[in-house]
């Protein structure tokens, strides 16, 4: 008989894969996923809460406190047992602040005031000594920013919003190589699963702006319609 020592090998056995960013329908609803999650032990659990509650979508750029956002992420990636996981939170949040920073100097925002919290990671300062910069100086950490710098100044969100999902997702993978049937590996899958759910709703929504575009251009205005009346 052989044993398996990992913990969640039932766990991912019972969860169908996410292979491609970008499937129109994923194989697992959020209700059931959410029963899977069942699961996992208590002390897991409630670490996969507090890894999710800094990685939610744009909170680090959305206006609100920063500082004691800031303080919140570091605070619970210093707590986080796993390396792995710990240096993927990490990465992603830099992904973010980097994201943020062009988003807030094409906004006129001038030069952080050193010394402030407004970013997390190894780049923050990097990236305020060279805020005039086009690419921050971060280019050979971050080849992508050019592309993202060039999205946001065109005004191309959809094609920056994808960029910033498959930059995402290719770091998960990197973090994952070795984990597949630990709490890691249950992270991981959280991970891509909430990324190719955002793909897919995002192209759903970009599907209906585009759809109300067309009857504009196709519909002649309210004022001409009570004219011809």
């Amino acid at each position: 008989m052989i044993l398996h020592t990992e913990p969640y090998v039932m766990l991912m056995a019972s969860l169908p894969s996410i292979r491609l960013l970008g499937e129109k329908a994923l194989p697992i609803n959020p209700a059931r996923l959410t029963e899977r999650m069942k699961m996992l032990e208590p002390a897991d659990r409630d670490e996969l809460f507090a890894i999710a509650s800094i990685l939610s979508w744009n909170r680090i750029d959305t206006g609100d406190d920063d500082a004691a956002y800031v303080a919140r992420a570091e605070r619970i990636l210093a707590s986080i047992r796993s390396d792995t996981l710990r240096e993927a939170a990490l990465e992603r949040l830099e992904i973010r602040t980097l994201i943020a920073a062009l988003r807030r100097r094409h906004a006129g925002e001038n030069t952080p005031v050193s010394g402030t919290a407004w970013g997390i990671g190894r780049h923050v300062e990097t990236i305020r000594r060279n805020w005039t910069q086009p690419d921050f100086g971060m280019a050979r950490s971050f080849p992508w920013i050019a592309q993202a710098r060039e999205q946001l100044e065109s005004g191309d969100s959809a094609g920056l919003e994808r960029l910033i999902l498959d930059v995402t997702w290719r770091a998960a993978g990197r973090h994952e190589f070795g984990h597949e049937f630990d709490f890691e590996a249950v992270v991981f899958y959280l991970m891509r699963w909430q990324l190719a759910d955002r793909w897919a709703r995002y192209d759903a929504d970009a599907a209906a702006v585009r759809f109300a575009q067309l009857l504009d251009v196709a519909l002649p205005p309210a004022a001409s319609i009570q004219e011809a009346a």
